[in-house]
C-alpha cells in the first residue's frame, strides 16, 4: 500500500503516539445525544402523541446515521429513536423476478418503493419512489430514470410479509416504509474485438508483469481505441509510474466509454478501476472530485457487499479527502468504514492510526 503524502497526513502520522482511540467514541456519543435531542424536540413541536409519533416529518440526520454506524456498526430509523417503538421486521418475501424484456436488452437497475404496513404485516398503498437503470457492476455508473423494473418490484413487495411495527408491544399501522430492490445480471468476462487484440492484450499484461512499463504503455496506447481494456491498462501503468494525472484521465475515459458503449467489462476490473481513479485523484489533490465520486461508490456498495474489500482503500482516500476539506466528522466515518471493509492486519492498523490522529482535530 502506497503511503499518503499530504502535509496534513505527515503531521497526523508524526503525532500518532499522542492519539487515543476512545476520543472518537466519546465524540460521536456526544453527537448522537445532541442530534437525538434535536430530533425529539422536532417531534414535540409537531404535537404528535402515542403511536402517531412514528408518522413524524422530522428526519433522522446524517450525523445521527454516521454516529450510530461508528459506535454500533448498524443503521438507525425513526422507530429506533422514539421511545416505545420496535421497528417492523421482514418475515417472508416473494421471489424477485427479472423482467424478460430488460434481461434481453441487458438492462440493470434498481427500484425504491414506498409503502405502508398494516397491523397484520401486509403491505398497502405501494408507490414507486425511484426507478433507475444503469450498470450495477460499476462503482461509478450514471443512472437514468426508467420504468422497466417497476412492475416486478411492486409484485415483489405486494407478496412480502412483515412482522408489524410495535408500540408498547402492540402492533400498529406503519406509513411510508421503504424497500430497495436491485436487478443485477451475471458478470461479464473479458471479450476483445479481434484475435489481434487478444494477442496484443496478452502481450501488454506480460510486459506489465515483467515491469516493462514503457513497452506495455506503447502497445496499450496503440490499441486504446479498439478495446477499452487497453485504456484500463494504460491507467494502471501510469498509476504505478506515479503519473497520477494521466492515470486519472485514462481511467475517466475508460469509464466514459464503458458507459457510452454499454461495454461488458468484468466487475473486478470496474471496481479496481474505481479504486485506482480515486487514489490518483487524491494524489493530485483533487479532493472535491474524490468526494463527488464517493456518492456513486455508496450506491454501488449498497447492493454489492462482496466487493467491499476491493474498495476499502478507496474509502480510506475518501475519508482523508474529507479531512483535507475540513469535514472531520465525515472523514472519520469513511475511515472507520474503510477499516471495517479491510481484512489485512497491516492495512487495518495503518487506518486505525489515521483514525486516532484525525481524532486530535475534533
Amino acid at each position: 500500500m502506497r503511503l499518503i503524502k499530504t502535509k496534513l497526513l505527515l503531521l497526523l502520522l508524526l503525532t500518532s503516539n499522542l492519539a487515543r482511540a476512545y476520543i472518537v467514541d466519546d465524540y460521536f456519543r456526544s453527537v448522537l445525544e445532541e442530534e437525538k435531542n434535536i430530533f425529539n424536540k422536532c417531534v414535540i413541536e409537531e404535537r404528535l402523541i402515542g403511536a402517531d409519533k412514528l408518522n413524524t416529518n422530522c428526519e433522522v440526520s446524517k450525523r445521527i446515521k454516521n454516529a450510530v454506524y461508528i459506535l454500533e456498526n448498524k443503521k438507525i430509523t425513526k422507530a429506533d429513536i422514539l421511545d416505545g417503538f420496535k421497528k417492523f421486521q421482514l418475515l417472508k418475501k416473494n421471489k424477485l423476478l427479472y423482467p424478460r424484456n430488460m434481461q434481453r436488452k441487458g438492462e440493470m437497475g434498481y427500484v425504491i418503493l414506498d409503502f405502508d404496513i398494516d397491523e397484520d404485516g401486509n403491505t398497502k398503498n405501494i408507490k414507486i419512489q425511484e426507478g433507475m437503470c444503469g450498470n450495477m457492476h460499476s462503482p461509478v455508473a450514471n443512472f437514468k430514470p426508467c420504468k422497466g423494473f417497476n412492475n416486478s418490484a411492486i409484485y415483489f413487495i405486494k407478496n412480502t410479509k412483515y412482522k408489524p411495527t410495535l408500540f408498547k408491544e402492540r402492533p400498529i399501522y406503519t406509513k411510508n416504509a421503504k424497500h430497495k430492490m436491485s436487478f443485477i445480471l451475471d458478470g461479464a468476462e473479458i471479450k476483445l474485438n479481434s484475435f489481434k487484440s487478444v494477442g496484443e492484450y496478452e502481450k501488454t499484461l506480460k510486459l506489465i508483469k515483467e515491469k516493462k512499463f514503457q513497452e506495455a504503455s506503447k502497445i496499450a496506447f496503440e490499441n486504446k481505441d479498439s478495446d477499452n481494456e487497453f485504456l484500463y491498462e494504460l491507467s494502471r501503468i501510469k498509476h504505478v509510474e506515479g503519473d497520477y494525472e494521466a492515470s486519472a484521465n485514462y481511467m475517466g475515459l475508460f469509464f466514459k466509454n464503458v458507459e457510452d458503449q454499454k461495454d461488458e467489462i468484468p466487475e473486478y476490473m470496474l471496481t479496481g478501476g474505481a479504486s485506482i481513479m480515486i487514489e490518483s485523484l487524491y494524489s493530485i489533490a483533487d479532493y472535491q472530485k474524490v468526494v463527488e465520486l464517493s456518492k456513486k461508490l455508496n450506491l454501488y456498495l449498497a447492493h454489492r457487499k462482496k466487493f467491499e474489500e476491493v474498495l476499502a482503500i478507496a474509502n480510506m482516500y475518501i475519508g482523508i479527502s474529507h479531512v483535507n476539506l475540513s469535514n472531520i466528522e465525515e472523514g472519520l466515518y469513511y475511515l472507520v468504514r474503510s477499516k471495517r471493509m479491510s481484512s489485512e492486519e497491516e492495512q487495518m492498523e495503518f487506518i486505525q492510526n489515521l483514525i486516532n490522529n484525525v481524532s486530535n482535530f475534533l
